[in-house]
């Protein structure tokens, strides 16, 4: 909405100046706008395309930014310059009423400029508040860089989802025959069979599940050991349950442990 606000406040700028309202002025003042806006809408693109050459695993995650937030860049634009006039003109507000929203937008910049002022002021100039104010900024540092040394912040690159399905991948002791790492997942798939979400377990062993895009990023489509394996566990969706695939995945890391310690194979349970 960044270019019509800025179409719409000239728009009215420019009436409050004549004190009148005229479409003749609301053309101008589009064009008095036109150009550094369309300048700043191509900056933000010109920003933005480039994160599309994100390669690895990152790439996935990045590429919609630049294609979605340049084409809404585009189409607000366009939108700025060919509908908001329009609009502007259909819904004028009398001229009275610009002029009392101008006068109030005043005296609230007037009110911030004296606080800022006499705030700032006194912490240049009086060094006692100068310094109380530094203390206090690096003491707030500290205290929140804190937060995540005690936990207090869970950290994680992306939101949980409460998704209807998570996988489990095994890997045996290099070497292992095929049959036991299938034997392996079948006694877990047995274990997790008995959680009441779920509805249905696939076993994959020497090969790879058919990947999703968390496999596609963590490249399990090359998982082809007889070592190596896989469990697809699917759950009922989620209005038909009162637990989170995250709490369903926690307990069944907790209840296949014991199972991947017998056999000394290394599992992850994948969301």
């Amino acid at each position: 909405v960044d270019d019509a606000i800025v179409v719409t406040e000239n728009i009215y700028r420019r009436w409050l100046i004549d004190n009148k309202i005229t479409i003749a002025t609301a053309i101008d003042a589009v064009r008095e706008v036109g150009n550094p806006t369309i300048l700043a809408t191509f900056t933000v693109v010109a920003a933005l395309v480039p994160m599309a050459a994100v390669s690895g695993m990152m790439g996935p995650y990045m590429a919609p930014i630049p294609v979605l937030g340049s084409v809404a860049m585009m189409f607000s634009l366009f939108a700025a310059f060919a509908f908001t006039p329009y609009f502007v003109m259909k819904f004028v507000p009398p001229l009275d009423v610009l002029h009392k929203m101008h006068k109030k937008e005043e005296k609230e910049g007037k009110a911030l400029q004296a606080f800022f002022q006499s705030t700032i002021s006194k912490l240049f100039n009086v060094k006692f508040y100068g310094m109380s104010f530094l203390i206090g900024l690096v003491v707030a540092f500290f205290l929140s860089m804190s937060m995540f040394y005690s936990t207090a912040v869970p950290v994680k690159m992306l939101p949980l989802d409460n998704k209807s399905e998570f996988g489990v991948s095994l890997d045996m002791p290099d070497g292992t025959a095929l049959s036991k790492t299938a034997s392996t997942l079948h006694k877990m798939a047995q274990i997790l069979r008995k959680i009441p979400e779920v509805v249905s377990i696939q076993t994959y062993s020497g090969t790879a599940k058919p990947f999703d895009f968390n496999g596609l990023v963590r490249h399990s489509y090359l998982r082809q050991n007889a070592s190596e394996g896989e469990l697809q566990i699917q759950l009922s969706e989620k209005g038909d349950r009162h637990r989170s695939s995250h709490e369903i995945a926690l307990e069944a890391r907790q209840l296949i442990q014991q199972v991947a310690l017998d056999a000394g194979a290394n599992y992850a349970v994948v969301e």
